[in-house]
C-alpha cells in the first residue's frame, strides 16, 4: 500500500502544498493565495492568522485524497519572515511579521554600522547590514513598538510559528537562523550572544531548539490531527526558508549548479562547501546538510511583484493568473529592448548584490508611441536583466546552464528571454521545482523513505531552451545601459528619499 508526505511551502502571497508518494509520483497539489501589506512605502508586512489558515486549508483538502494513516511525514518552508511573527508566552500572536521585503529599517543598519565593525560581521555570521535582514528589523521593533517587543515571548519564522501550532514544539531551522544574520554565528551554528548584547537584541526571544530538515521538528497533536484529517502523532519537518528547499526540489544536494528561482521576489543561488564570502552575497546554511554545505544567493525584491503589480494597474480585465498570459501573447512580437525602453524593477529597493535601500522603479524612454505591451515586456526584461547580474556575481565558473524554478518558469516566454539575456541555456523541471516539492523529499530523507542518491530521479527536466545569439549580442548591450541607468539614478535617489522622508 502507498504512503504518502506532504510538502508545504508558505510563500509572500500564497501557500502551496503538494501531495506525493514516498516514491515521488505526485498525487495532488493545492494552492491557497492571501495578500501581504504595505502600510508605508518601504514597508512590508504579513499576518500569521492568513499563514495558518491557509495551511490548514490545503492540509484538509489533500488529505481527504488518502486515508489517514497513510500519510507519514509533514514538510513545512516558509517566506523569509524577517522579524518573524512576535507571540506571547500562550502563544497568541501580537502583531504582524516584517516580512523579507521590508525596508524600514535603515536608521538601525546605519547603528549596527556604528556597532559592529563589517569584518566582525562577515567573519562571524558570513553576512553584513541591511534592512533586509531580520536582526535590523528588531532592532526597529525595539526601538519604535517597545511594549510589543517587551511583551513578546519568541519571535518565530512563519514555518516555526506554524508548526508550532500543529504539534506544540518550538523549532528553528538553521538556514532560517542564518538568514536571520547578525547575531548567528555560522561557525559555531548558534546564536552569538556578543554581538546581541553589542546590537542590544534579547537571543532569548528567539527559538532556542536549532533542527536540520530532515530531523523531526514535532508530530501532529491529537485535536490538529482530527481537525485536518490526518493521523495524531505524524512526524512534521522544519525545512526552513522556502528558496532552500526549492533548489533541493531541483534534485540539489550537491555543490556547483546555479539555481533560479523566480516567484514574487528572485532568488539565483549557488551551494558550496565554503561560503563565498565578501561578495555582497546573503549566505546561510543550505537545507540540505546545513553543517556542511552553504546556500549563498542574490536577488531581487521584486521580480513576480512587478508583473502582478502590472497586471492590478494596466490589465483589469483578466485576473492575476490569466493576465500574464494575455500579456505575454500580446507582446510576443515586441523586440528586444523595447523600442527604446528600459525599467529599473527595484519597487522596494534592492538587496543583494545592490544593497540600496532608497533606489525605486524607474521607467526610461517613454514617448507618445508606446505601448502598454511594449512596457509590460520592458518589466519582463528587467526581470532578465536581474537575473543576469545576479548569477554573475557567483564569477566565471558557473557553467553554460542555469535551472529556472518558481511561479515565472511557467511563462515561454519570460524562460526564453532570460536565456537571450544572460546567453546562458535555462533548464525547467516538470514540477517546476517548487519548495513543497523540496520539503517532501527532505521530509521524506528524514524518516527514511527517501534516499538522497534517488532525489535527481525525481526531478524531470522538461525544458532545455537555448539562447539566442542574435538576441543575446543584442541583451548584452541592452544590459550594460541597465547597469549605466541605474549607476546614474541611484545618488537620486538617495537625495530624492530625504524629501521624502521630511
Amino acid at each position: 500500500m502507498s504512503k504518502y508526505i506532504l510538502g508545504i511551502d508558505i510563500g509572500t502571497s500564497g501557500t502551496k502544498a503538494i501531495l506525493m508518494t514516498t516514491t515521488g509520483e505526485i498525487v495532488a497539489q493545492k494552492k491557497d493565495n492571501y495578500s501581504f501589506m504595505t502600510p508605508h512605502p518601504g514597508w512590508a508586512e504579513s499576518n500569521a492568522e492568513d499563514w495558518l489558515n491557509a495551511v490548514t486549508a490545503v492540509i484538509r483538502k489533500l488529505s481527504s485524497h488518502v486515508d489517514d494513516d497513510d500519510i507519514v511525514a509533514i514538510g513545512i518552508d516558509g517566506l523569509y519572515g524577517g522579524s518573524g511573527i512576535p507571540v506571547d508566552k500562550d502563544g497568541s500572536v501580537l502583531g504582524p511579521a516584517l516580512i523579507w521585503m521590508d525596508r524600514r529599517a535603515t536608521a538601525e543598519t546605519e547603528q549596527v554600522k556604528q556597532l559592529v565593525s563589517d569584518k566582525e560581521l562577515m567573519d562571524v555570521t558570513a553576512n553584513l547590514a541591511d534592512p533586509y535582514y531580520g536582526y535590523t528589523k528588531l532592532m526597529w521593533l525595539k526601538k519604535h513598538k517597545l511594549a510589543l517587543y517587551q511583551q513578546t515571548d519568541q519571535f518565530l519564522p512563519p514555518e516555526s510559528f506554524i508548526i508550532r501550532e500543529l504539534t506544540g514544539q518550538t523549532s528553528i531551522n538553521y538556514s532560517a537562523a542564518g538568514n536571520l544574520a547578525g547575531i548567528f554565528d555560522i561557525n559555531k551554528d548558534e546564536w552569538s550572544t556578543e554581538l546581541a548584547d553589542k546590537l542590544g537584541l534579547d537571543v532569548s526571544k528567539l527559538p532556542q531548539k536549532f533542527v536540520t530538515s530532515t530531523e523531526i521538528a514535532g508530530q501532529v497533536t491529537e485535536e490538529w490531527g482530527q481537525r485536518l484529517g490526518i493521523k495524531s502523532g505524524t512526524p512534521v519537518f522544519n525545512t526552513g526558508v522556502d528558496v532552500g528547499p526549492a533548489t533541493v526540489g531541483t534534485g540539489v544536494i550537491k555543490p556547483g549548479k546555479v539555481t533560479v528561482a523566480l516567484g514574487t521576489s528572485m532568488n539565483a543561488a549557488l551551494v558550496t562547501k565554503k561560503p563565498l564570502c565578501n561578495n555582497g552575497l546573503i549566505i546561510w546554511p543550505y537545507a540540505y546538510n546545513p553543517k556542511g554545505l552553504y546556500y549563498n544567493f542574490a536577488g531581487a525584491n521584486t521580480a513576480g511583484a512587478i508583473v502582478a503589480w502590472f497586471v492590478k494597474e494596466f490589465e483589469r480585465d483578466f485576473d492575476e493568473n490569466e493576465g500574464p498570459k494575455e500579456l505575454d501573447f500580446q507582446s510576443a512580437d515586441t523586440p528586444a529592448g523595447s523600442n527604446g525602453l528600459l525599467v529599473l524593477p527595484f519597487f522596494m529597493g534592492e538587496r543583494s548584490p545592490l544593497w540600496n535601500s532608497t533606489v525605486r522603479g524607474t521607467v526610461l524612454g517613454l514617448s507618445l508611441k508606446t505601448t502598454k505591451y511594449e512596457l509590460y515586456n520592458a518589466f519582463q526584461e528587467a526581470i532578465a536583466y536581474s537575473v543576469r547580474q545576479s548569477i554573475e556575481t557567483f564569477g566565471a565558473d558557473i557553467g553554460n546552464e542555469i535551472t529556472l524554478v518558481g511561479g515565472v518558469s511557467n511563462s515561454k516566454k519570460m524562460v526564453q528571454m532570460i536565456a537571450d539575456v544572460t546567453g546562458k541555456t535555462v533548464l525547467t523541471t516538470k514540477s517546476g521545482g517548487e519548495a513543497n516539492l523540496g520539503s517532501a523529499i527532505l521530509a521524506g530523507i528524514g524518516i527514511n523513505a527517501v534516499d538522497p542518491d534517488d532525489v535527481s530521479d525525481w526531478i524531470k527536466i522538461d525544458q532545455r531552451i537555448v539562447p539566442n545569439s542574435n538576441r543575446n549580442s543584442l541583451y548584452n548591450k541592452y544590459f550594460q545601459m541597465y547597469q549605466l541607468a541605474y549607476n546614474n539614478v541611484k545618488d537620486f535617489y538617495k537625495d530624492f528619499s530625504t524629501i521624502n522622508n521630511e
